[in-house]
């Protein structure tokens, strides 16, 4: 920008004072002084003629009076001053300040195109350091004097006279340079260097944005690559103030802010917060990576030219053996253990969003969570959740929290996906199975679906259908109803054939479904084994399979008892049972050797697609006629006794 900055001594002869005229720059800034004038106390305005319109009514002594890019001042002592702000072409004219209606002052404005020297330079300094900026000038210029402005809140003041303020010409290059010592976060804002020209005038050639930044601290913080790391930068006596974090290996060029106050947003790959009430910036990092190490600038915009801020070192550690990822499931109702963290640590416990973001939960809102610490040898502090309902299904983080004077971090390094399991649904091959999927009241109108298997957008089986609110999805075999007034969905299947059989999710439709309850549909084949052996015989068992991760063979009264905390129960743990698998024939064989009495019973062969076992293991028939035998000749006496040892040798 070039500004021109005029001073008259103007004296009154008649009703008029005789025009003058002053030459400012296309997209600078002109500031007119009058010096002193006889009339102190007298009304004033500025008019312009092209016709005679009023720009500026002037308002009261002393202050500035504002009207887009034009101001006015006038004090009691008589000064006058005009500066008109961003000239343009259309800006040229006549302007007249009128004086008690009678006398007056005519100014003609010229306005032209000068691209030399006309500089805008942003300038950052640390407060307490010293501000250095050079400010170029025309070569007509070199023997004028060298000035320095700065605008305030529309005024413009001198700082030639300032103590802190010094300038130094550089005739050989055409610069001048101004130093500030002891910068505070009062010096930031707009400075204005200008020179002394012979038409008494001050033209501007260079405008300086100093911004003043004030680090209030500097904390290390460290994280697990792979896990997430929460950051809460606070700024209490700045709460309403935006906040933002940005990365000096970049000169903090990329800033990262919310946005929006008072609500989590994206931006790239963290979220942030920006907390009003309690003044604090919280960044999530969802997966911390190598590239995010480095040092960070934590900071408030206290004003367009000041800052405060906190400095983060943050390092990024490679050690595998510090991250878990576990998956948790629990039937509705019951209870489970979610983290357990050394208690020389405050626990952080958190639970993931829809939008991944990871926020405190509060015992207010979700009553089944409370945190229990018990003393063992391990000294740890457990977490737990009891009365487990849909709400509580989701991805949890634990982490240890780490406090600094303004700033706490937590490094999360325990990821949990909590999956809830509902009684499997056994039927009959042949028969209908409804599926009955709870569902948190908030997702009431979202759409619902019924997935067997994986159920990801990408890898959705083909039987997968959706609801939306209390509407009714029907194909051949599957009808879905949505009841939004329980939050329950239903699933109903016709017609039960093995390829039916299954684990079954209940889903909820976002931009990422919520696959978080399941359950398993057993179909039991109508085909029904009965055998009959004898003890210390053999037998071989033929079972079908629909996927090869689910062959089991149970032993249980009812089909449903195979299946505990949500994972088939495999074949019983004995040296005489064992498996051979034909699996491009879908069959699995199950071998027992050496039958006993006590293995008689009822077996459910398969996982999902099962067939019913009947199992009679009765005593060799030679050897009950041996114990018939002696038991009758134990009665003769001793010598029966001799008999029956010798026969049984």
């Amino acid at each position: 920008m070039k500004i021109l900055l005029i001073f008259f001594t103007f004296y009154l002869i008649s009703d008029a004072v005789r025009c003058f005229s002053v030459t400012g720059y296309s997209g600078g800034s002109i500031l007119v002084d009058s010096g002193k004038l006889w009339f102190s106390d007298s009304a004033k305005y500025l008019v312009k003629h092209d016709p005679w319109r009023t720009i500026i009514n002037y308002k009261k002594h002393s202050e500035w009076t504002s009207e887009g890019r034009f101001l006015l001042f006038h004090n009691r002592y008589g000064k006058l001053m005009i500066f008109v702000r961003e000239l343009n072409t259309q800006d040229a004219g006549r302007y007249r300040i009128r004086v008690l209606n009678k006398w007056y002052i005519d100014i003609t404005l010229n306005v032209k195109k000068d691209s030399c020297c006309v500089v805008l330079k942003k300038v950052v300094v640390n407060s307490g350091e010293t501000a250095t900026f050079s400010c170029e000038y025309s070569h007509n210029h070199i023997n004028d004097a060298k000035v320095i402005f700065k605008e305030r809140q529309n005024s413009i003041d001198t700082c030639n006279e300032e103590a802190r303020f010094s300038i130094s010409d550089d005739r050989h290059h055409n610069v001048f340079s101004v130093r500030i010592t002891a910068v505070t976060p009062d010096d930031g804002g707009v400075y204005l260097c200008g020179v002394w020209d012979y038409r008494q005038s001050y033209s501007i050639s260079t405008t300086v944005h100093l911004h003043i930044m004030t680090k209030v601290g500097v904390s290390r913080v460290s994280g697990y690559s792979g896990g997430g790391l929460m950051i809460k930068c606070e700024h209490p006596q700045y709460k309403t103030k935006p906040k933002y974090i940005c990365k000096e290996s970049d000169g903090c060029l990329e800033r990262k802010n919310p946005g929006v106050q008072d609500e989590w947003m994206e931006n790239g790959d963290v979220s942030l917060y920006d907390d009003t009430t309690a003044g604090v910036l919280m960044v999530f990092f969802r997966e911390l990576k190598a590239a995010d190490a480095g040092t960070y600038r934590c900071g408030v915009n206290v004003s367009d030219y000041t800052e405060s801020f906190s400095e983060l070192q943050l390092s990024v550690k490679h050690d595998a053996k510090y991250l878990q990822n576990v998956i948790e499931s629990v039937y509705l109702g019951g209870e489970v253990n979610i983290c357990q963290i050394p208690e020389e640590h405050k626990v952080h416990f958190c639970k993931e969003d829809d939008n991944h973001i990871c926020q405190n939960i509060s015992s207010s809102k979700v009553t089944q969570m409370s945190g229990s610490s018990e003393r063992n040898e391990e000294r740890v502090f457990t977490v737990s959740i009891s009365n487990v309902s849909v709400r509580d299904a989701g991805v949890y983080w634990c982490g240890a929290e780490t406090r600094d004077t303004y700033l706490t971090f937590i490094s999360l390094t325990t990821k949990i996906q909590l999956n809830l399991i509902m009684a499997p649904v056994v039927r009959l091959e042949g028969e209908s199975a409804e599926i009955i999927c709870p569902y948190d009241s908030i997702y009431n109108s979202k759409p619902k679906s019924l997935c067997k298997g994986k159920c990801s957008i990408r890898d959705r089986n083909p039987l997968s259908e959706t609801v939306r609110e209390e509407k009714e999805t029907k194909t051949d075999r599957l009808t879905l109803k949505d009841d939004v007034t329980a939050s329950v969905f239903t699933g109903t299947i016709t017609g039960l054939t093995a390829e039916d059989a299954g684990k079954y999710w209940c889903a909820v439709t976002l931009e990422t479904d919520l696959n978080y309850l399941y359950t398993h549909l057993m179909v039991i084949m109508n085909e029904e084994l009965n055998l009959t052996k004898y003890e210390g015989d053999d037998v071989s068992i033929q079972c079908k399979h629909h996927d090869e991760d689910q062959k089991s063979f149970c032993k249980a009264h009812e089909a449903s008892m195979c299946v505990k905390d949500g994972v088939s129960l495999e074949t019983i743990r004995d040296d005489r049972f064992s498996f051979s698998d034909e699996a491009s024939t879908g069959v699995f064989t199950v071998n027992i050797t050496d039958l006993r009495e006590e293995d008689s019973g009822i077996y459910w062969c398969g996982a999902h697609i099962t067939t019913k076992v009947s199992l009679k293991v009765n005593m060799d028939f030679s050897l009950l006629n041996i114990i018939s035998l002696c038991s009758t000749l134990l009665l003769i006496g001793g010598f029966a006794v001799t008999v029956c040892k010798e026969m049984s040798s």
